[in-house]
């Protein structure tokens, strides 16, 4: 049976205030401090985290809210948080919407019925009903990917226009002039702005760049579908790129049941350094996002707000993608 405050009294002697001052971090006499800490190694006694809880007014838990499991680099970013928080001594639920608002709110608010600390969220509703929600229960909350200009806390962003633009302007600079983007178009805004980050530059040029865009929701299944219907018909396509990882597979898979190669048929970039991409040969020409950056300072946000004052001025962080060179983009200057 697990140790009580009861039984350290019996050892030590002291009263339960006093044992109880101690656990709460109050000052007590030094020779009081030892007796009760060898009290507590010779019993091995552990504090409960329920009861911790009850006391210091915090879990030492974080929420992580995502729209889709199903994605890998949603995955791969919770998994870097939960490292991050655990060695801040913070444990973790992670939940899904599965692209539902509805049930984002529901997660939340079994968030703030578990008595999360704080949350850690990748929105997928626009209105942050479940954001407001947790504030007045004075849970503290770290966007990634989205600021929501409605809803006023810390948050992560990528550049993403200057992502996609950065692909274009790549392509350019080997002499692509027809091309096309598969994009996204639900919910991702993020992805939306890869989109029309790598039409500025081509646009901007005339109407003999003028590229082709496909627009599909984010999955590997439509990256494989836009692929097959882009290459229906006879094109002077000589460049793809495509704006996430599950639509770079997706096409890549396409391309190789239609016998396409890259870089000698068409010069190709995906999104997202992520175990397939990384395998492929040719090596994949990507746009890769700093995922470790993203979780360190949405991790260093939440434990601002938590330990530090809250009245400090919110904060959002914009983060710079890179291009990673592999061997996907042919020179046709």
């Amino acid at each position: 049976m697990p140790s009580t405050y009861k039984d350290i009294q019996q050892l030590t002697g002291f009263s339960l205030s006093t044992i109880s001052r101690y656990f709460n971090g109050e000052n007590v006499r030094p020779g009081t401090k030892n007796a009760i800490e060898n009290a507590v190694d010779q019993l091995d006694f552990k504090m409960n985290d329920f009861a911790r809880g009850l006391r210091s007014r915090k879990s030492k838990t974080i929420g992580l809210l995502i729209p889709d499991l199903n994605r890998l680099f949603f995955t791969t970013l919770m998994y870097q948080l939960g490292m991050l928080l655990r060695e801040r001594g913070y444990g973790c639920f992670v939940c899904d919407c599965n692209l539902d608002k509805n049930t984002e709110i529901e997660v939340m608010n079994f968030f703030i019925n578990k008595s999360v600390d704080g949350v850690i969220i990748i929105p997928y509703d626009q209105n942050p009903v479940c954001l407001e929600a947790a504030r007045a229960r004075n849970i503290r909350t770290v966007l990634i990917n989205n600021a929501l200009p409605s809803f006023e806390t810390d948050a992560v962003i990528i550049d993403n226009f200057e992502a996609g633009k950065m692909a274009a302007e790549y392509l350019l600079s080997k002499g692509h002039k027809k091309t096309a983007v598969i994009s996204n178009y639900t919910y991702f805004h993020l992805i939306s702005e890869r989109q029309r980050g790598f039409l500025s530059p081509l646009l901007e040029l005339g109407q003999d760049f003028c590229p082709h865009a496909i627009e599909k929701p984010s999955a590997i299944n439509n990256g494989y579908q836009a692929v097959k219907e882009l290459f229906t018909i006879p094109n002077d396509i000589t460049a793809l790129f495509c704006t996430s990882y599950e639509l770079t597979l997706g096409a890549i898979t396409a391309l190789s049941e239609l016998g396409i190669k890259f870089p000698a048929d068409i010069s190709f970039i995906g999104f997202d350094n992520l175990q397939l991409a990384q395998v492929i040969r040719p090596t994949l020409t990507l746009i890769e996002q700093p995922m470790e950056q993203i979780a360190y300072e949405a991790v260093r946000l939440l434990i601002r707000q938590l330990e530090n004052d809250s009245s400090h001025k919110y904060e959002t962080i914009v983060l710079n993608t890179k291009l990673v060179e592999g061997e996907s983009v042919a020179d046709i200057r």
